[in-house]
């Protein structure tokens, strides 16, 4: 099953769950014989209107009666201890009621599922990424690394810049994956499409569209290259495949670029290592004097403490 359809599955799944616990509800209080009258007689004026409408006659008198018949039931739901909220489905999604569509058009809710789909399928759990704050103690250099933060949550947000790719380098444990988490959480928040990946899984998901079978190639390949963000976190941590890793690292980054979509890389390679270990092609792309961003991390190794 695709990312996709696995996504509107888990959407309408929502759906199913609140219309089930709605419907528990109102079969309780349909259980009150007086609430079972007024409620049937509603459903029924329901319909005396509508048909009276569709005729093209009159129907001031049916619409009072309905009214008042709907008062009394809310009156008697309340005498009860019943919220008459609690008979109507409690969507998730107001905007599209746990459909995944509005008028057609994929909802914001769908595409954060298909989010969380992309990024479940690369084994991480998108709801452990952690989310920007104004805290930046962890750091030595504090205000470099709020600079970037910020420089990076304004790319996130804004959809008209040129920067296409953004390559972030720095040694161990500085914080380049925790940076490239809170892009990811708010690139979701935000409703874009995202792929995350690491290098590592990565490298396995180009070596299945490597050996699939045509009719299986599209659902490996399209979140790599059709997705608004692709972040790829630690490269040059992979064991490369020859035929296989700079030949699709080169085509999803190309692609991606030509059609202005965001692409996050980063790695703990200096600029030199990572034009040795690639090769010109990619080196170029990367280091684009217009479509790419490059940001060196300094500091310490924040995971033990070592400069």
């Amino acid at each position: 099953m695709g990312a996709l359809e696995t996504a509107e599955k888990n959407i309408l799944k929502k759906k199913l769950e609140a219309e089930q616990i709605a419907d528990m509800n109102l079969n309780k209080v349909l259980k009150d014989e007086n609430v079972k009258i007024l409620f049937v007689k509603c459903k029924k004026l329901v319909v005396e209107i509508a048909s009276l409408e569709v005729d093209g006659l009159p129907s001031g008198e049916k619409r009072k009666e309905y009214n008042d018949t709907r008062e009394l039931l809310a009156q008697l739901l309340v005498s009860m201890g019943v919220d008459k909220s609690e008979l109507r489905p409690k969507y998730e999604c107001a905007r599209c009621k746990d459909t995944g569509y509005v008028s057609g058009t994929p909802c914001e809710c769908l595409k954060r599922e298909l989010s969380r789909e992309l990024i479940r399928r690369s084994g991480i759990d998108a709801s452990l990424f952690p989310k920007f704050s104004n805290d930046y103690s962890m750091f030595e250099n504090a205000k470099e690394i709020k600079c970037i933060y910020e420089k990076m949550k304004k790319f996130v947000s804004s959809a008209d810049t040129v920067v296409d790719l953004v390559l972030i380098t720095g040694d161990t444990g500085v914080g380049k994956t925790h940076l490239l988490g809170c892009m990811t959480t708010h690139a979701i928040e935000l409703a874009k499409t995202v792929k995350y990946t690491t290098a590592f899984n990565f490298n396995q998901d180009m070596l299945k569209y490597h050996c699939a079978k045509l009719e299986e190639k599209e659902d490996i390949l399209d979140p790599y290259v059709n997705s608004e963000f692709l972040f790829i976190d630690d490269l040059g941590s992979e064991n490369k495949i020859k035929n296989v890793t700079d030949e699709y690292l080169y085509l999803i980054i190309n692609e991606r670029m030509l059609n202005h979509k965001k692409t996050v890389i980063n790695t703990n390679l200096d600029f030199g290592q990572i034009q040795d270990v690639y090769g010109e092609r990619i080196f170029s792309r990367l280091m684009h004097k217009k479509q790419s961003l490059k940001i060196k991390f300094n500091g310490i190794d924040q995971r033990v403490g070592i400069k």
